[in-house]
């Protein structure tokens, strides 16, 4: 008696949609990624330079001020007023407590300019405050912060 099988070699079908939505997903995270990276870095500030600088880590709710060299305060490339620095502050510490903010002053930018951004600050409970600059030894830009 024969017992015979009909086995028939059939190619496995790979389905092309989930591995295109894939690369999509993907392709659209690294495009966001680079746009909030770049944010940060795009505004034409010359940071000062400092021996004691440490690389800090990214927290949730962390605000970048810049200041310009002619006292310009930008906030995601948006200039802001002094009492429009204070409310969006004040939203900030409501919304995430224990935010941080980074200040991004040109080395040759007013220091009184920094005062006022440092008591908005103040005003609306940040505590942690710190300053970039610029490590010495390979110039990369990390945030010198108070002890």
């Amino acid at each position: 008696m024969r017992f015979g099988r009909n086995i028939q070699e059939q190619t496995e079908i790979i389905s092309m949609a989930p591995l295109i939505d894939i690369v999509f997903l993907m392709l659209i995270f690294f495009m966001v990624t680079t746009v909030y990276g770049a944010l940060e870095s795009e505004v034409d500030i010359t940071l000062p330079t400092a021996d004691s600088a440490v690389q800090s880590e990214r927290n949730h709710g962390e605000i970048i001020i810049n200041l310009r060299e002619d006292g310009t305060i930008l906030v995601n490339e948006q200039e802001q007023t002094i009492e429009e620095l204070q409310s969006l502050l004040y939203r900030v510490a409501e919304l995430f407590p224990g935010g941080a903010v980074i200040i991004r002053g040109d080395q040759a930018a007013l220091l009184g300019r920094a005062i006022q951004v440092l008591d908005c600050c103040r005003k609306a409970d940040i505590q942690n405050v710190s300053f970039a600059a610029l490590d010495v030894p390979d110039g990369a830009a990390v945030a010198v912060e108070a002890p």
